[in-house]
């Protein structure tokens, strides 16, 4: 039976379309170098914002920034790997927000707190980050290039000290203030302030904190 000439049109049209669409469609794996590894850590710290660090395989980091499952092993050995470099660039863009806070203060005491009142604003800002540096899933010592971002960024805070340290050694003082400021921070993003009626801008709690330890 001969078929309807306007039929035939429209099933070649149809098959143009199709043939179009998957010409035009992107591979599931066809990010470029550098981009799938941006693709997969920025897929990495939405999950953490939903389930936590440990609430996620990296089989769903790889769902949720369109790859296949075996793409993310072109970066990373396992999803240790991949929080470590999640954690690396929080650290490195903790350092950026130290360093522009450290240059901003008049003189050496102010500096110690624009430090801290700056670790503690971008530990709020960026609180998914902030997990994932600080959480028990990764070790520094088995991801060195980790050990390296963190040890700037706390290196930050002990150039600070040791201008008004006095002779005594600046570790000895960095390190309750630190552990202080973290704490304000870590209290800060779990909610644990305002939960026990401490409605108090932790901000402005730091300058507090540096007194106590600097006396």
């Amino acid at each position: 039976m001969w078929r309807d000439v306007n039929s035939i049109n429209i099933d070649h049209d149809v098959n143009v379309v199709n043939m179009a669409r998957k010409v035009s469609a992107p591979r599931r794996d066809s990010y470029h170098h550098g981009d799938l590894k941006r693709a997969l850590t920025s897929a990495a710290l939405s999950l953490v914002a939903e389930k936590g660090p440990k609430g996620f395989t990296l089989t769903e980091a790889a769902r949720r920034a369109g790859v296949s499952a075996a793409a993310p092993y072109r970066h990373f050995a396992d999803k240790a790997e991949l929080l470590a470099t999640v954690a690396e660039q929080g650290f490195g863009d903790l350092h950026a927000a130290l360093v522009a806070a450290a240059g901003a203060a008049s003189d050496p005491k102010a500096r110690v707190v624009e430090l801290g009142r700056a670790y503690v604003r971008w530990a709020v800002a960026h609180p998914d980050h902030y997990r994932v540096m600080f959480g028990s899933e990764i070790s520094k010592a088995d991801h060195p290039a980790l050990a390296v971002a963190a040890d700037r960024a706390f290196g930050d805070l002990l150039d600070a000290i040791a201008g008004i340290a006095d002779g005594a050694e600046p570790r000895a003082i960095a390190a309750p203030l630190w552990a202080l400021v973290h704490g304000v921070a870590s209290l800060a993003i779990g909610g644990e302030l305002s939960a026990v009626g401490i409605e108090q801008d932790p901000e402005a709690m730091i300058a507090g904190v540096v007194d106590r330890v600097l006396g």
